[in-house]
């Protein structure tokens, strides 16, 4: 006992007796918080906390004191520049309250002018609020003068009041705006004063229209994301990109307009709720959203019209979301939807596939047509169907399995529930037994060769397992017997030459 207690004593005086620098060096990697314990462990650990080149301060750690906090990182700047002390970098998360102005700007416009003149080279900063729309504080105009500013988070706060003429943002790489109102002119102000920035995270800006991405005022930026989860999307809002270096897009809720083709540097392409326009067009566009993304390797599209990608060789991941609605008048656009969807799943054939098809229409059906067999079909591990109308089904997976080989078919009746019609439960008792004979019935001079087994399968929720289900038959032999439909799925089995 005694002899272990002498081994950590002695540890512990080595590690005490290292230099300074790496001491600091070790407490980097620690919250500030964490640091401040180490002060607890001896002596010499006592003060290092205190002079390491790296601090970190969220008002949250204060349980609510915001005085307290204000007190806190005052004395602890004070100090730092007091005795000289070098600091590299300098966190600071606050939260907006009714008494904002009136306490915490003094602070900061105290604190911001020291960082530069300490030379601090890294200045993240996160202003938040629990405050909606209309609660929401003007952000301190001594925050556009933070010139060693790196990294920029504002969340919940008002950017529509006047700013200085210059924004001397010539250090900052990450701008990320959440929640904010803003107006136009003053954002694409701040952005055209951002000529390092590498990131942008704009989500929920409200008074946010146009976002012109543009390689001549952003040559370093690499990755972009916006977010808007309006219910429609706005007239005005267009995002356009200009930009081939991005390494990840993810656009959610907004028109795009693309005026290249190729991003050779691109991993990670997210569209959900896009509306995507070619150069010059006031009409959405069928045409080439990317000809060439050869290090993409994950890929995420949720919307009504097909986009296309004519090369993808690295992808690894793909996740598609189409949905069909009614629309009489488009017959072309009907009969060119299948094999706009073989050509957008053999760019991405050599990844991970996930179809998921949302068909809300009787009237406007895809049109199969023959010549779509002259690629081979794409393997993928799952393909989803979700339907208001059972008797779509059968069409829709006749033309699918003319373009793909999914492995398992998850069909999904939107709205299906207790109360479901016991006609409607017949049809879709009629609709199982279709599929066992599809083998029989299918397009036989496209995939029905290829087709090697075909297993109904329900899932037990007691033993969390998916098992073979009885033979179809008995469906719509028995009419007083009527499965969890919501629990049934499709195995299927191809050749594997596929």
């Amino acid at each position: 006992m005694k002899k272990a207690k002498r081994e950590d004593e002695g540890n512990n005086s080595r590690i005490s007796n290292l230099p300074k620098d790496i001491l600091h060096r070790i407490l980097y990697f620690h919250s500030q918080e964490d640091a401040a314990r180490t002060s607890l462990l001896s002596k010499s650990w006592r003060y290092v906390w205190c002079t390491r080149p790296n601090l970190d301060f969220s008002d949250n750690n204060f349980k609510g004191n915001k005085n307290n906090f204000l007190s806190v990182v005052d004395k602890t700047l004070q100090l730092y520049r007091d005795q000289n002390l070098c600091l590299m970098e300098f966190h600071l998360s606050i939260s907006l309250t009714y008494n904002w102005d009136s306490t915490s700007v003094p602070f900061l416009e105290k604190w911001i002018p020291l960082l530069a003149i300490m030379g601090v080279k890294e200045f993240r900063f996160s202003i938040f609020s629990n405050h909606g729309f209309r609660m929401m504080r003007n952000l301190p105009s001594v925050v556009y003068k933070a010139e060693s500013l790196n990294f920029l988070r504002l969340e919940r706060c008002n950017l529509v009041q006047y700013i200085p003429e210059n924004i001397p943002f010539v250090r900052l790489q990450v701008l990320r705006l959440q929640t904010v109102s803003i107006e136009q002119e003053i954002f694409d102000k701040i952005i055209s004063s951002c000529p390092l920035l590498t990131t942008m995270w704009f989500q929920e800006c409200k008074g946010l229209t146009t976002i012109k991405l543009e390689t001549k005022l952003h040559k370093h930026l690499k990755h972009f994301t916006f977010i808007s989860n309006d219910r429609y999307i706005e007239e005005k809002r267009c995002i356009e990109i200009d930009i081939p270096t991005l390494e990840t897009i993810k656009i959610n809720g907004s028109k795009i307009r693309v005026n290249i083709r190729k991003f050779g540097n691109l991993k990670s392409l997210t569209l959900k709720r896009v509306e995507i326009y070619s150069n010059n067009s006031i009409e959405q566009s069928h045409q080439l959203l990317i000809d060439d993304a050869p290090n993409m390797e994950y890929f995420y599209y949720s919307g009504t019209l097909i986009p296309s990608i004519s090369s993808a060789p690295n992808c690894r991941e793909s996740y598609l979301k189409l949905f069909i609605w009614d629309d009489d008048d488009d017959v072309e656009d009907s009969q060119s939807w299948f094999p706009r969807l073989s050509k957008l799943l053999q760019a991405l054939r050599g990844s991970e596939i996930s179809l998921n098809i949302f068909h809300h229409s009787v009237e406007n059906m895809p049109y199969v047509r023959h010549d779509v067999d002259n690629n081979k079909a794409v393997a993928m591990e799952k393909l989803r169907l979700s339907s208001d109308h059972v008797r779509s089904f059968m069409p829709l997976l006749n033309g699918l399995f003319c373009i793909c080989r999914p492995r398992n078919v998850d069909p999904k009746w939107l709205e299906v529930g207790p109360e479901y019609k016991e006609s409607e439960r017949k049809e879709l008792s009629e609709f199982w037994f279709e599929i066992q004979e599809m083998r029989v019935s299918g397009n036989r001079e496209i995939w029905k060769e290829d087709l090697e087994d075909l297993t109904v399968e329900s899932f037990d929720s007691r033993r969390k397992i998916w098992h073979p289900f009885l033979h179809a038959t008995r469906l719509s032999e028995e009419s007083a017997f009527f499965p969890d439909f919501g629990r049934m799925r499709l195995r299927l089995k191809w050749r594997e030459s596929l």
